[in-house]
């Protein structure tokens, strides 16, 4: 009888069922490498923040965790790579606020749904911009550049990082509140705007605080205000723009985390709080700080909740101001 039940177990086992009261093992999760996608080049602020975490994953899950910087489109090509990737849990990646809140308001043909095509996973970051000019620039204040705009509509121009980033919806809410008509530059990237800012080529520009760091602390370029609800701290001694008379300004980008919609639930939870873990450790705070964001983590419940909020607050600045895609 034991000679019959084992053959009968060798010959279920090899068909791949099992006997009755017996538990197949499963590999624990992640069993393999899993893919970071960074919807933007090497050395930018998502790319910081995605090498970061993934580096910090590698060593908490055993297996690699591998960047692949997918840019172009504003970050909406690497957003809808990560968008249709297989649901098998091996794919995650950086999304932020221009991919998710803002570029479904600005650009018709998005092609993915920021609300329903990812499985969020967690807020990492937030990155605040500033107004800032060349350090022998005329302006020396806010006040001064809004005096100047409205002595000659139209005639001020300011530099973007691109159309639909978040330095982009940093000036267009700045032209609301102030009630200025100012010119709007888009680049392709930070670099390039604020190489031409230097260059004299635009007076002034909204650019992310890490972006400009370089600059300011090599005394060549100077910030009049930031985007933030409080001081930055890396840079203390420059306002806020609600210190300078605009309380109801407030405009700060953010990065974060998610996996394709449809993602197995148990992943989706195993590497959210993963993530949490990973964002609220003093090591990635020193690493964001070092690098002029701040660290800001919010669960993926949380994060699911405050996207819907951050989606409708763009897409109103989008429809009030006349933003566009140059």
């Amino acid at each position: 009888m034991r000679v019959l039940l084992t053959r009968r177990g060798a010959m279920l086992a090899g068909l791949g069922l099992a006997l009755p009261g017996a538990v197949r093992a499963q590999p624990a999760w992640p069993s393999r490498p899993v893919r970071m996608i960074v919807p933007a080049a090497a050395g930018a602020g998502m790319d910081i923040l995605g090498r970061a975490v993934a580096q910090a994953l590698s060593e908490a899950w055993g297996q690699p965790v591998v960047v692949e910087n997918r840019f172009g489109a504003g970050g909406t090509l690497g957003t809808d790579v990560l968008a249709k990737a297989p649901r098998d849990g091996y794919t995650m990646g950086v999304v932020n606020s221009s991919s998710l809140a803002i570029a479904p308001a600005i650009i018709p043909d998005v092609p993915y749904n920021p609300l329903t095509s990812f499985a969020p996973l967690g807020l990492g970051a937030s990155n605040d911009c500033a107004l800032a000019v060349r350090a022998d620039s005329r302006f020396r204040s806010v006040a001064d550049v809004v005096a100047a705009a409205r002595a000659r509509p139209g005639a001020l121009n300011w530099a973007s990082a691109g159309s639909g980033s978040s330095t982009h919806m940093a000036g267009e809410l700045f032209r609301l509140v102030a009630g200025v008509d100012i010119t709007h530059v888009p680049y392709r990237g930070s670099p390039q705007a604020i190489t031409d800012l230097l260059g004299g080529q635009v007076e002034t520009t909204f650019n992310t605080i890490n972006a400009l760091l370089p600059g300011i602390r090599a005394g060549t370029i100077r910030a009049l205000a930031t985007t933030g609800q409080g001081r930055d701290p890396l840079l203390p001694d420059v306002p806020t723009f609600a210190e300078v008379g605009y309380p109801a300004y407030e405009a700060s980008g953010w990065l974060g985390f998610a996996m394709p919609a449809g993602t197995p639930p148990e992943v989706v939870a195993t590497a959210a709080e993963a993530i949490r873990r990973v964002t609220e450790s003093p090591r990635f705070r020193d690493q964001m700080v070092a690098a002029g964001m701040r660290p800001r983590s919010l669960s993926a419940a949380d994060f699911a909740a405050f996207l819907p909020v951050e989606i409708a607050r763009w897409t109103d600045v989008v429809k009030r101001s006349g933003a566009r895609a140059d």
